[in-house]
């Protein structure tokens, strides 16, 4: 066999060699050793306080179904069907949510005008409850957010808007919102972009790392765009398996006239 039939595999078995990427690479928490307990880390969840034009779900629920009209005139005598909707999809959240006003107000039939800006969602449905109480007898009140929404984009495998009702997301639950990571993934290098009130805040994130659960940005916030960028080898390893098969064939061919004496 010549020497020259030797060069296409041996450049074959590079690029192979190349394109493996060690499962190290996508392996969270390196450091985090068994049964270990996270002292220092932030455990504490920041759970969200309500904004101006913030849009929310409030139900105020009677026993007298007249009264829950007021409070919900689209909703019709069946809740559970009512409820679906009046909320099943974005367009109908937007129309028949509460958006609180500029100067943190919701105004309600009834009972009036109730500040909640500032407010965690729990303790804004306190507070309506506590007014609602002077006017209705044994009211139900139920308060979520439906514009809390986050943009998970990069290597993930569905990239896109996600919207949480709960009032609290990690970076985690995000990315697996969206599917979770893909095999370029870079995930000690994940980037978190915030809004304040004034500037555009960065926080990069390292996921091989257990000090990630004290980074300020391991819980988000409305609005903040995660992304998880690809490693430096991604057009590589996509590419190698075009040329390992380009070689595969040229290698083949050399040796079948290596073999006829060609």
């Amino acid at each position: 066999m010549k020497k020259t039939t030797f060069f296409p595999i041996i450049l074959l078995g590079v690029l192979l060699l190349s394109s493996c990427k060690l499962p190290r690479d996508l392996v969270y928490f390196q450091d985090l050793a068994n049964n270990q307990t996270l002292f220092g880390s932030s455990v504490k969840v920041p759970y969200y306080k309500i904004r101006p034009f913030d849009n929310l779900y409030i139900n105020i629920q009677t026993l007298d179904t007249d009264v829950n009209q007021l409070f919900n005139p689209s909703q019709g005598n069946n809740f559970f069907s009512g409820t679906q909707q009046m909320y099943g999809d974005l367009s109908s959240q937007y129309i028949n949510g509460y958006l609180v006003e500029a100067d943190g107000t919701i105004s309600f039939p009834i009972i009036g005008i109730i500040t909640v800006s500032g407010l965690t969602l729990i303790e804004a449905q306190n507070r309506i409850k506590a007014r609602a109480m002077e006017y209705l007898k044994e009211p139900m009140v139920k308060v979520k957010i439906l514009s809390f929404k986050v943009n998970v984009t990069g290597e993930v495998r569905n990239p896109g808007l996600y919207y949480n009702y709960q009032g609290k997301i990690n970076v985690l639950e995000a990315i697996s919102m969206a599917g979770g990571i893909t095999d370029f993934a870079k995930i000690d290098n994940v980037v978190v972009i915030r809004q304040g009130k004034f500037n555009t805040h960065t926080h990069t994130l390292d996921f091989t790392s257990k000090r990630v659960f004290e980074s300020d940005a391991f819980y988000l916030q409305p609005n903040d765009l995660v992304y998880i960028p690809p490693r430096p080898s991604k057009n590589t390893q996509i590419n190698a398996s075009t040329y390992s098969l380009g070689l595969s064939a040229i290698s083949t061919i050399l040796i079948v006239f290596g073999f006829i004496g060609l």
